[in-house]
């Protein structure tokens, strides 16, 4: 009972939080800027006031704990794990674009046709809200969006989602796989983008378990950065005519048997098992030399 009332008040707190810091946000909207200068002022301050400060509060509020060290940011990252993210992140493109089109492609059956009209209309929306930064073609303008929507949209949602509400999990004695499985399942729904739930699930499952097995929050908020800054570059390259507007249909199989996204799956799967069977027999090997010293 304990445990279920820990997490239900810290989901409030934290969700709590969250709003407020929407709300301030929503503020700032009024602010004498427009164009790109507010979008990033905008982007900014919800990523600071809706993400890191409610995980960094809500934290320190509910468990009286030194909060970076609850959602692991005084831990530094360890070069294997920073190189087995990129690993997976670089094999697992082809795989990624295709569960994308596959999940764009759903219809829903014709009694659920105002339903799905509901979520298209978000999708529109969101994709209208985010037109005008990635239709920049200036370098200045692009290092600052990898600077704001790149670098500090990735450890903003990091700090919240992985951070606060799958560290909470854990620290609930919940399974980890089904804190990181819930953590993943909720910030791909707070998107509203449910023509793109799949693939966003599956980003933060894996930037889930690079938590878990990191132990440090650096990891998967650079795995994460890194995923939105490709966003932003590759975006820039197709507004300068460097890159062909299918680039991002690249390794998918729209009528065909997808073969490049089932080779990469297999070579993801193949880097976890291999990594997983590292860390096991190192972890064994340390457990012996313990022993052995005892």
């Amino acid at each position: 009972m304990k445990k279920f009332l820990d997490i239900c008040q810290f989901s409030l707190v934290l969700a709590g939080l969250m709003i407020c810091g929407l709300f301030l946000t929503s503020v700032l909207s009024v602010i004498p800027a427009e164009g790109l200068t507010l979008q990033w002022i905008i982007f900014s301050a919800q990523n600071i006031l809706a993400f890191m400060l409610p995980a960094i509060l809500a934290w320190k509020i509910c468990f009286k704990q030194n909060p970076m060290s609850g959602i692991k940011a005084d831990r530094s990252p360890s070069a294997k794990m920073i190189g087995l993210a990129l690993a997976i992140y670089a094999v697992g493109i082809p795989a990624l674009n295709q569960i994308v089109y596959w999940n764009q492609e759903i219809h829903l059956p014709q009694a659920l046709a105002p339903f799905e009209e509901w979520c298209r209309n978000l999708e529109r929306l969101a994709e209208e809200q985010t037109e005008g930064i990635l239709s920049v073609t200036s370098i200045g303008s692009t290092l600052i969006n990898i600077l704001v929507v790149g670098v500090l949209t990735g450890i903003g949602e990091e700090f919240f989602f992985r951070g606060a509400l799958q560290g909470m999990l854990v620290r609930c004695k919940v399974n980890h796989h089904v804190a990181i499985w819930t953590a993943a399942a909720v910030f791909s729904f707070l998107h509203f983008q449910f023509f793109g739930f799949v693939p966003r699930l599956l980003l933060g499952a894996f930037f889930g378990y690079l938590f878990w097995w990191s132990g440090s929050i650096w990891v998967n908020s650079l795995a994460h950065a890194l995923n939105n800054s490709i966003v932003i570059v590759s975006a820039w390259c197709i507004n300068k005519g460097y890159l062909s507007e299918e680039f991002d249909m690249a390794g998918v199989a729209t009528d065909s048997f997808p073969v490049a996204a089932l080779l990469s799956a297999c070579a993801v799967a193949a880097i976890i098992y291999l990594y997983l069977k590292s860390d096991k027999h190192q972890s064994t090997t340390a457990n012996n030399a313990t022993e052995s010293i005892r």
